[in-house]
């Protein structure tokens, strides 16, 4: 079988560890861009090393750099200098910024929590883990790459706020993300403490576990410090797609594994910010086009989400808007066919995982694209009434008057209430169109909380 590791990067591994590549088996890479593969190192008189290799396919985009120099250094210090502080990773063994690759020691384990036999455990189990990883002196030299310490929380969230805005207005513009900007700039929690070492995408799939116990955390890349309860809010967001237990076991287990207090306020800030936190620059992709139907789906579904969340935040009592009936054009036909020849004839036919997986993404997007037929033209001119409806001056064009709405919002020139009303039809509108290929995420929100 041909070798996956790119011929550079498998060059680069023998030269650095001194041992040859005696056998590999591809595994995911961990994240939408990685390519990964469990390798056998071998030496020269024989002795094996079983290894993990993940590697970037964006290695090329110098944007990703900051986030492999961040997790290589996490790495490093928790399986080095700082592993005294008990938080359990796959020991790093080397890095290859060419191919923003690292290698590490194999850790067994599974990833799929809902194939834990005892949930409850585990969960316990990864947010002591957390706690552990909040008790880490974020000042030590081993994390100097992830910035200043003395810096407060505040002071970073406030600074990234301002950079997010600038990028969403330069961008793609959207409204409804400088609502939701515009409101967390104006509510950035108090410092409480000093900033800890954050995992910066904590929750279930971002873990290895075996026997109900966390074996290792992985895909640190989104690493940073910053408040505590950032991971928590993490946890909470991830939830909407990947089930976990009840958020309130997760804050009482939190609590109990020594971390500092729960702060509820200050989690659902961070649930929002989060969001916002990778929805500016996936916003940017949707505009220019060339996105994947699995991102529509999960974009539409944080967006519906996000208008929600904002509407609580700010007590802004949120109201659906009529969706008009539109006719079927006859057209409509040929995208059921279609669908119908992706589910019955070239799913099960597909030699292999990753041709399977890559059939059932056109098939979302084949449904978006039919819904999209049938009610985009209804929908925009919809959405662009309703902003010009408020801004009388608006452009006629949908992208122009995004735009104006997105630039009165941030120069508050605008009623917020009433911006959020407008933001909040065109997520309605957007959701229906994806309704069909995003079945229960259509209508995902967070558990209520009891505790």
């Amino acid at each position: 079988m041909a070798s996956v590791i790119p011929p550079a990067l498998k060059e680069q591994v023998e030269q650095r560890t001194g041992y040859v590549i005696a056998a590999e088996r591809p595994r995911g890479g961990g994240g939408a861009s990685r390519q990964g593969a469990e390798v056998v190192l071998q030496s020269p008189d024989g002795a094996e090393r079983t290894c993990y290799l993940a590697w970037d396919a964006r290695a090329g985009d110098p944007a990703r750099l900051a986030f492999f120099e961040r997790e290589t250094a996490v790495l490093g210090a928790l399986s080095g200098p700082l592993a005294s502080g008990g938080v359990r990773v796959a020991p790093l063994v080397a890095a290859f910024p060419s191919h923003l690759a690292l290698l590490s020691e194999f850790v067994t384990g599974q990833d799929r929590f809902a194939q834990a036999t005892d949930p409850a455990a585990l969960a316990a189990d990864f947010v002591a883990q957390l706690a552990a990883l909040h008790r880490i002196d974020a000042a030590d030299p081993a994390l100097a790459p992830l910035g200043d310490a003395q810096e407060p929380p505040s002071q970073r969230i406030a600074a990234n706020i301002a950079q997010w805005r600038q990028d969403n207005l330069a961008g793609a513009a959207d409204p409804l993300l400088q609502l939701a900007l515009v409101w967390l700039a104006a509510n950035i929690p108090p410092d409480r403490g000093p900033p800890v070492l954050l995992h910066g995408d904590a929750g279930p799939g971002n873990f290895l576990f075996v026997d109900n116990r966390v074996e290792a955390l992985v895909d640190w890349e989104l690493s940073h410090l910053g408040d505590p309860m950032e991971d928590l809010a993490q946890i909470w967001v991830r939830s909407l797609i990947q089930p976990f237990v009840p958020i309130a076991d997760v804050f009482r287990a939190y609590e109990a594994a020594g971390g500092v207090p729960v702060d509820l306020p200050r989690v659902r800030f961070h649930r929002l910010y989060f969001q916002l936190s990778f929805s500016v620059a996936s916003a940017g992709q949707v505009a220019r086009g060339g996105v994947t139907g699995t991102a529509l789906l999960f974009g539409t579904m944080h967006r519906r989400v996000m208008a929600r969340s904002l509407g609580e935040l700010a007590g802004i009592a949120l109201k659906a808007p009529a969706l008009p009936d539109c006719p079927v054009d006859p057209i409509d036909r040929t995208f059921e066919i279609a669908l119908a020849d992706l589910r019955d004839e070239i799913v099960p036919a597909a030699g292999n995982q990753r041709a399977a997986a890559k059939a059932k993404e056109l098939a979302r997007l084949v449904k978006f694209w039919r819904m999209r037929l049938s009610h985009g033209a209804v929908y925009d001119a919809a959405e662009v009434a309703d902003i010009r409806a408020l801004l009388p001056a608006a452009p006629s064009d949908l992208p122009g008057a995004r735009r104006a709405l997105a630039a009165a919002i941030d120069a508050g020139s605008v009623d917020f209430s009433a911006a959020l009303q407008v933001c909040h039809a065109r997520t309605v509108r957007e959701t229906a169109i994806m309704a069909d290929a995003m079945g229960a995420l259509s209508t995902t929100w967070y558990e209520p909380l009891a505790i």
